[in-house]
């Protein structure tokens, strides 16, 4: 046989033999290894599953939370630029809302609305709290807030009134119950004066967002706007846009609209500031998970890939003596074991989405709404996100197997041939 010949003799006999050890690392299915291989599995599967339900229920609950304030305050608000946090809202002249129309007219905005806020004291037979009164639209009311009714209903007219499961536990109030709100107003000449109002509560609310019911109770607008200055009868305006708009988009848009001076635009998150504050720090809790997962998953997957090789070294030794390079020894045993990852991952998605779909549906998982704002753990997660987590996975495994198959170089042929 000439060189050529044994050349194609020894390439196929070595290209047969790294097919056998691909088909046998494969293959090994029985009693130890079949554990082995089975715990590395469920390792990588339980990181990626608990990587998804870290995320999801943090989604969920900001996305709760936001959509619950987006309800009430909208995804935009125009208000006073002398306003001061926890102080009364400033009113805003009239001529800022003949521009009402022009804005509810721009493309991808859902409703606009003028709306009134004045500081005010309830009081009952028992006792007496200072709140927010806001004064909005009944069509408004009924549009978002209907589903927070918890008890009651508005009745026809100007005069109803809704009081929130906080404000009526504090006061002992119930539905049907006549409390007394007093506002204070400038007279003539500018000396503040009280103006009481009494009236029957209509319906309670409950939204579980203790900075909204624990200082708002909520007003037919007609009802406050004689209370306010003659040329300045509102103190924001909400507007709401449509699901999926670009919200920098809308700003840009918004604020061609606008006077300068003394007006600003805030976002729902820039008006809320202290609840999305807190929920930003819920992020650093999901990063400290995601971080331990991923070194967990990390280490599993050298380790495993260790023990692979380890318990191979004869077959990486037989393999060395017939004339395989020591990359195309490591390139077969970083394929089995990507091979284990993959697997690992896709179970560890199908039993994630079986979770966050059992409890979306059947709500298995309670809180406190007094503490959390929600009654029970809300999952939500993209699938940008998965496929971002996935391939993120991936790439830290591979990247975390590359040091123990450098070990393959170190193996000593004569030695690993006789290996028990």
């Amino acid at each position: 046989m000439d060189s050529t010949g044994l050349d194609v003799f020894l390439g196929f006999r070595l290209n047969w033999s790294l097919f056998i050890a691909r088909k046998f690392l494969s293959g090994t299915g029985k009693g130890k290894s079949r554990r082995f291989f089975s715990l590395s599995v469920v390792s990588v599967a339980l990181c990626i599953s608990v990587i998804l339900l870290s995320l999801a229920p943090l989604q969920g609950f900001k996305g709760e939370i936001e959509r619950k304030v987006t309800d009430l305050h909208g995804d935009f608000i125009i208000d006073s630029g002398l306003n001061t946090e926890n102080g009364e809202p400033k009113p805003i002249p009239d001529s800022l809302f003949s521009k009402l129309e022009d804005i509810s007219k721009i493309n991808g905005v859902k409703m606009a609305v003028a709306s009134s806020s004045k500081a005010c004291i309830v009081k009952s037979n028992e006792d007496l709290e200072g709140l927010i009164a806001k004064g909005i639209p009944k069509e408004k009311f009924t549009a978002y807030m209907d589903k927070y009714i918890k008890n009651g209903k508005l009745r026809a007219g100007s005069n109803w009134c809704v009081i929130s499961t906080t404000t009526a536990n504090r006061l002992k109030l119930d539905t049907g119950d006549r409390i007394t709100i007093v506002f204070f107003v400038l007279d003539d000449l500018g000396n503040s004066r009280p103006r009481a109002r009494r009236l029957t509560i209509d319906a309670i609310y409950e939204t579980g967002v203790d900075q909204i019911d624990g200082q708002m109770i909520l007003l037919d607008q007609m009802m406050l706007l004689p209370l306010q200055p003659s040329d300045a009868k509102y103190s924001q305006m909400e507007i709401w846009v449509d699901s999926g708009e670009d919200l920098e988009r809308m700003r840009s848009q918004l604020l061609k609209e606008l006077p300068t001076g003394y007006v600003r635009l805030n976002t729902l998150q820039e008006h809320n500031r202290l609840i999305f504050d807190w929920l930003s720090i819920l992020n650093t809790n999901v990063l400290i998970i995601l971080v331990l997962m991923a070194l967990v998953a990390i280490f599993g997957m050298s380790t495993t890939l260790l023990i692979l090789i380890i318990e191979r070294t004869p077959l990486i030794g037989l393999l060395s003596a017939m004339g395989a390079k020591f990359g195309e020894i490591g390139k077969v045993f970083l394929s089995q074991a990507m091979g284990i990852s993959l697997l690992g991952l896709v179970i560890g998605n199908v039993f994630a989405f079986v979770l966050i779909w059992g409890q979306n549906t059947f709500k298995w998982i309670h809180l406190n709404q007094e503490v959390y704002f929600i009654p029970h753990v809300k999952f939500e997660i993209s699938m940008t996100e998965v496929i971002l987590v996935d391939i993120s996975a991936m790439l830290l495994i591979f990247l975390s197997l590359w040091l123990p198959a450098r070990y393959i170089k170190k193996v000593d042929i004569i030695k690993a041939i006789n290996f028990k």
